[in-house]
C-alpha cells in the first residue's frame, strides 16, 4: 500500500489483510483494525476483512462497532462459520448464552469436524446448565482431537455436575496423566473426592494442585476444609492462617480461620479475626452472631450480648442470634429473659431446629415442663440427624417415664463430639446383648463417677449372658468395684486384655428393655469392704446420736453443678440440732466453705482426709445411719449399698429422678427432697430440716 494512492487488485487487498491477520497474531489489534479499514474503504463486501475488523473490534472493547461488522458479515455470507465462531463467542462474554449456542450450532454445519468448535458449543451448554447436551459435545471434540485436553478437562467438569463423581474422577485423572502440572485438574479432583466424602485422598489431591500453586488462596480454604471435616482442626487452622497470611483482607479466608479456631477452643484468638472480619464487612450479621457466642465462651457475657444484638439490629430476624442470646441469658441466670429470646429465634425461623432444641432447655430450666417436651420433638422432628437435640430429647423422654424411647434415643450421646470428647472409644463390634457364648465382653464407663455406679447394677445381667466380662471405669471405683461377681474390672488407663466385643455402661439399660416396671433395683447391689466397715464402726461407734454424713457440693466443672451444688452457710447450719452428729463427706471443699466449717467446730467432724477412694468413702457411709447430699456420686454410692440417703435435688436437672415424686423407682431407699419451683432451695431445706428433727426424735425414743 503505498503513501497516498489507495488500494489497487485483489492481490494487493489480501496482502494487506494477510498483513492485518499477522499484526493481530502479534497482540497487536489496534494496527490490524486500522489495516482493515483502510481494506474495506476500497473493498466494502470483503468478508475477511469484515470479519478480521469485528473481532478487533470486539477484542478492543468496543461491542457495538463489532456487532455492526459481523452484520454486515452476515448480510453477504448468512453462514460464514468464522464470523459465527466470533458472534457466538462475543454473546458468550456478553453472558447471552442462548444466543451462543444457537451460533455455535450454526457454524458447525459448515465446520461439523472442528473439535475446537465442539468444545465452545459445550461451554456455552454447561453455562445453560445443559450438562448433558454438553457432555455429548466434549466428547465429540475428543473424538475428533484425542489431544484437546481442555475438552476432556471440561468432560470432567460436566459429568461432576451430573452427579457422575466416579466417571468425573475417572475424567480428572486422565487429564492428570497427560499434564501432571495441571492445577485445575488437581483442584476440581479434589473437589470431587470431598464431594464423595474420600476425605484424605481430597487432601492429597489439593496438596497436589497447591505445588502448582502454593498461594491459591481459594486452594488453601478448599484444603482447610477438607482438613476441618475430618476433625484436623489445627490442622486446618494451619491452611487458613496461610491464606489469611497472604491475604490479610480476604473476608472469606478470615471467616474460615475465626469458625474453627472457635471450634477448636482458641477463643481469644478466635475473637479477635471476628473483630477484624466484621471490622472489613461491618454488615456481616453473621460474623456478629459468632463473636457473641465466641465472647460468651470466654465468660465475657456483657459484651456477647452486645455483639449478639448488634447482629439483630444488622438482620431483625436472625434465629441464630437469639438462640446465642438466649443461652447467654441463662449463663447470667435471666431464666425469662432466655425463653424469650428463644422464644423469639423460632418465631424467626418456625424451621431452625437448633432454636426448638435450645428453647426447649430454657424451657426445662423454667420449669415449663410439658411445654419442653413437646418443643424438643419438634427439634427432633425438624432435624432427625441431630445428635445433641436428640440428646437432649432423650433426657426429655427418660425425664417424663418413657423409658423405652429415652433410651433408644440416649444412643445419639456417642454422636455428640462435646459430650464423648475423653470417653474411650474402641474398634472391635458394640454387643448387641446377644449370647456371649465364650466371648470377651469389655463394659467401659462414660461420663461421671454418679453414671458408674448407678449403671454397674446390669453387670449381673451381662454376666449371665455367658462369656468373659471385662469392666473398665475410673480409677477411683476401682477398688470398690473389684467385689463384683466374675468381672474383671480395670482402671482406666491401664493396658486391657485382649476382647471381642465392646459395649458402653450406659446403654445396658436399653438392651435389657427397661422400663419403669423392671429397673433392677432389688436389694443392694454394691458392698463395703468388711475389714474397712469395721474400721469405721470402731471409729464411730461411741457416737450415740444420729450419725448424718453430707455432701452439699459436686464437682465445678460439671455443666449443671450451678443448680445442684451449695455452700455449706446454706445447708450445715440448718441440720445442726439436737441429737444429731455431722459428718462431712465432702471431698475439697470450695474456699467460700472452710470458715463455715470451722465456725461450727465440733458440730460437725470432716471425715474427708481419711476417704481415699471410694472403697474408703463406701466404709464410712455404711457405717453412718443417713447420708444427705446434693446430687452426686455420693448419693449413687450410698443408694448402690442400700443405705438411707436423702438427696437435694433441683426441680428438673437430671432425668433419672423423674417428675413430681419423692421416692427413686433406682434406689429404694433414697428419698428426694425436690424444689417445688426452679433455683428455690429455702423450701427444700426447710422440709428437710424438719423430717431429720422428727427422725433424730425418734432415734432418741
Amino acid at each position: 500500500m503505498s503513501g497516498g494512492g489507495g488500494i489497487v487488485g485483489e492481490a494487493a487487498v489480501n496482502r494487506i489483510v494477510l498483513e492485518a491477520a499477522e499484526h493481530f497474531a502479534a497482540g497487536r489489534p489496534d494496527r490490524a483494525g486500522h489495516l482493515c479499514t483502510e481494506v474495506l474503504k476500497a473493498a466494502p463486501d470483503h468478508v475477511p476483512a469484515l470479519h478480521l475488523a469485528a473481532v478487533a473490534a470486539f477484542v478492543t472493547d468496543r461491542a457495538t462497532e463489532g456487532a455492526a461488522l459481523l452484520s454486515r458479515v452476515f448480510t453477504i455470507d448468512p453462514d460464514h462459520a468464522p464470523a459465527l465462531i466470533t458472534l457466538g463467542d462475543a454473546l458468550a462474554v456478553k453472558g447471552e448464552h442462548e444466543g451462543a449456542v444457537a451460533a455455535f450450532q450454526r457454524a458447525l454445519r459448515g465446520r461439523p469436524d472442528d473439535a475446537g468448535l465442539h468444545n465452545k458449543l459445550g461451554v456455552a451448554l454447561g453455562e445453560l446448565a445443559r450438562f448433558g447436551e454438553a457432555e455429548t459435545a466434549y466428547r465429540r471434540a475428543i473424538a475428533l482431537d484425542t489431544h484437546l485436553t481442555r475438552a476432556c478437562f471440561n468432560l470432567a467438569v460436566a459429568l461432576a455436575e451430573q452427579g457422575r463423581l466416579i466417571e468425573a474422577e475417572d475424567a480428572y485423572r486422565a487429564v492428570i496423566a497427560r499434564e501432571p502440572a495441571y492445577r485445575g485438574a488437581w483442584l476440581n479432583l479434589g473437589n470431587v473426592l470431598a464431594d464423595q466424602n474420600r476425605l484424605a485422598d481430597a487432601v492429597a489431591a489439593y496438596r497436589c494442585a497447591l505445588r502448582a500453586d502454593p498461594d491459591d488462596i481459594g486452594l488453601l480454604c478448599n484444603l482447610g476444609a477438607a482438613l476441618y471435616r475430618q476433625d484436623l482442626l489445627d490442622d486446618a487452622i494451619v491452611q487458613y492462617r496461610r491464606a489469611v497470611a497472604l491475604a490479610s483482607d480476604n473476608v472469606a479466608a478470615l471467616r474460615l480461620l475465626g469458625l474453627v479456631l472457635h471450634e477448636a477452643r482458641h477463643l481469644q484468638e478466635a475473637a479477635g479475626i471476628y473483630r477484624q472480619t466484621f471490622a472489613l464487612d461491618p454488615n456481616d450479621h453473621m460474623i456478629a452472631t459468632n463473636l457473641g457466642a465466641c465472647l460468651s465462651d470466654l465468660g465475657d457475657l456483657d459484651d456477647a450480648v452486645a455483639a449478639c444484638e448488634h447482629a439483630l439490629r444488622l438482620k431483625p430476624d436472625h434465629a441464630p442470634a437469639y438462640t446465642n442470646l438466649g443461652i447467654i441469658f441463662e449463663k447470667q441466670q435471666r431464666v425469662a429473659d432466655a425463653v424469650a429470646a428463644h422464644r423469639c429465634a423460632v418465631a424467626s425461623d418456625p424451621s431452625y431446629a437448633k432454636g426448638h432444641a435450645n428453647l426447649a432447655v430454657a424451657l426445662r430450666n423454667a420449669g415449663e415442663l410439658d411445654e419442653a417436651l413437646a418443643v424438643s420433638a419438634r427439634a427432633v422432628a425438624l432435624d432427625p440427624e441431630q445428635p445433641l437435640a436428640q440428646y437432649n430429647h432423650a433426657h426429655f423422654l427418660l425425664m417424663n417415664g418413657h423409658f423405652a424411647e429415652g433410651f433408644e434415643a440416649y444412643r445419639w450421646r456417642r454422636r455428640c463430639k462435646a459430650l464423648s470428647d475423653g470417653d474411650p472409644h474402641f474398634s472391635e463390634p458394640e454387643w448387641q446383648g446377644e449370647p456371649l457364648k465364650g466371648r470377651t465382653l469389655l463394659v467401659f464407663a462414660e461420663y461421671g463417677l454418679g453414671d458408674a455406679l448407678h449403671f454397674v447394677r446390669y453387670l449381673p445381667l451381662v454376666t449371665a449372658s455367658g462369656g468373659k466380662i471385662i469392666l473398665q471405669v475410673q480409677p477411683a471405683l476401682a477398688s470398690l468395684l473389684r467385689q463384683l461377681p466374675d468381672v474383671t474390672v480395670i482402671p482406666r488407663g491401664e493396658a486391657l486384655p485382649p476382647f471381642d466385643l465392646q459395649v458402653p455402661l450406659m446403654s445396658l439399660p436399653r438392651l435389657f428393655g427397661t422400663t419403669l416396671d423392671n429397673v433392677p433395683a432389688d436389694g443392694p447391689y454394691l458392698h463395703a469392704d468388711p475389714g474397712k466397715l469395721s474400721r469405721w464402726r470402731t471409729v464411730l461407734g461411741c457416737e450415740a446420736r444420729l450419725k448424718v454424713g453430707v455432701v452439699w457440693a459436686g464437682n465445678p466443672r460439671h455443666k449443671g453443678d450451678r443448680q445442684r451444688s451449695l455452700p455449706a452457710a446454706a445447708v450445715l447450719p440448718r441440720l445442726v440440732m439436737p441429737g444429731v452428729q455431722l459428718y462431712s463427706l465432702q471431698k475439697e471443699p470450695r474456699a467460700e466453705d472452710v470458715s463455715v466449717l470451722a465456725a461450727l467446730g465440733g458440730d460437725i467432724i470432716d471425715l474427708a482426709p481419711a476417704l481415699g477412694d471410694f472403697a474408703d468413702t463406701a466404709a464410712a457411709v455404711a457405717a453412718l445411719d443417713l447420708v444427705i447430699a446434693v446430687d452426686t456420686s455420693v448419693a449413687h454410692l450410698a443408694g448402690a449399698l442400700g443405705r438411707p440417703v436423702w438427696m437435694l435435688t433441683p426441680y428438673a436437672l437430671d432425668w433419672r429422678w423423674l417428675r413430681d415424686r419423692e421416692d427413686s423407682p433406682w434406689y429404694p431407699t433414697m428419698r428426694l427432697f425436690r424444689q417445688r419451683r426452679p433455683r428455690e432451695w429455702d423450701d427444700p431445706l426447710m422440709r428437710l430440716a424438719a423430717a431429720l428433727a422428727v427422725l433424730a426424735a425418734k432415734a432418741e425414743c
